[in-house]
């Protein structure tokens, strides 16, 4: 096994540890940002007998699985919700780890400035993973959505935007500067557009005429509106193709759960579409 393969083997793993770790911390997000509370400020608390919990009772996946998914202080069975969503986490950035491989730093780079800016990249594509599950979680729990995460995937999408145009300035490719920007921009409108259509399928489908307005005004279909605005969103920033394989699965889904309550499950499918879609064609970019 050369060194190559070691150090491949070696980021994969250490990038899994660090999704299980973030994922630790998106369950926080998941439960307090609703609530309108706080996710960088308050110790975590056993949820029913309110005891605050040690460092012991707080590693990812680990405390879980030894304290046989119970509280260590009152044994009240712990929600199975916290490995889960920090499993699936740690998976994400296997994967994204495992089809990103070259984003990661160089050692044998001698200019540091050659490994920063594709390793903001891929921290920002970790990111994207984090809001995608949050957003997912959320509609699932509440059976309501949120405008601010789709703008904080579009700010996730700058900062990954930036990152590709300064590692251009930064290998001295600035001749090539602006078609890629032109190529980048072109590859948002269209993975948009794509997720666009199927929206506007999906609600002329879902909705009789005469439901239309209540679709665009409606208190009670904001959840809707928001999920299809983040499904656009979401589409623009994952790319062309991952965007046709999600806003596919998201239109057959839009249409077969309409306006009732199964809606929660949207968050959940467009989540597996996005993942199906940017990863299948990661690995097929690899393979080809």
């Amino acid at each position: 096994m050369g060194p190559e393969t070691v150090l491949a083997i070696l980021n994969i793993v250490l990038a899994g540890m660090f999704g299980a770790v973030i994922g630790s911390f998106t369950n926080v997000c998941i439960y307090r940002i609703p609530e309108h509370r706080t996710v960088v400020k308050g110790h975590s608390m056993c949820m029913t007998c309110g005891h605050e919990l040690g460092a012991l009772d707080l590693v990812p996946i680990f405390s879980w699985l030894c304290l046989g998914g119970k509280c260590r202080y009152c044994k009240t069975p712990i929600s199975s919700r916290y490995i889960k969503i920090e499993s699936l986490t740690a998976l994400m950035y296997i994967l994204m780890a495992a089809t990103h491989l070259s984003m990661f730093m160089d050692p044998t780079a001698v200019d540091p400035m050659t490994n920063i800016f594709p390793f903001i990249e891929l921290c920002a594509l970790f990111i994207m993973i984090n809001i995608i599950i949050v957003e997912m979680m959320i509609m699932h729990d509440t059976g309501s959505s949120m405008y601010g995460l789709s703008v904080a995937l579009l700010i996730d999408f700058a900062v990954q935007l930036f990152a590709r145009i300064m590692n251009v300035v930064n290998n001295d490719a600035s001749k090539e500067l602006g078609s890629k920007i032109t190529g980048w921009g072109i590859e948002f409108v269209v993975g948009a557009a794509i997720a666009f259509l199927a929206v506007v399928i999906a609600v002329l489908f879902s909705n009789k005429p005469k439901e239309l307005k209540s679709y665009l005004h409606d208190s009670k279909g904001k959840a809707l509106r928001t999920s299809d605005l983040f499904a656009i969103v979401l589409g623009g920033v994952i790319g062309i193709v991952p965007s046709a394989v999600a806003s596919i699965v998201y239109l057959i889904a839009r249409i077969a759960i309409g306006n009732g309550k199964k809606v929660k499950y949207l968050g959940n499918i467009l989540a597996a579409g996005a993942a199906v879609g940017f990863f299948g064609y990661a690995a097929y970019l690899i393979i080809k």
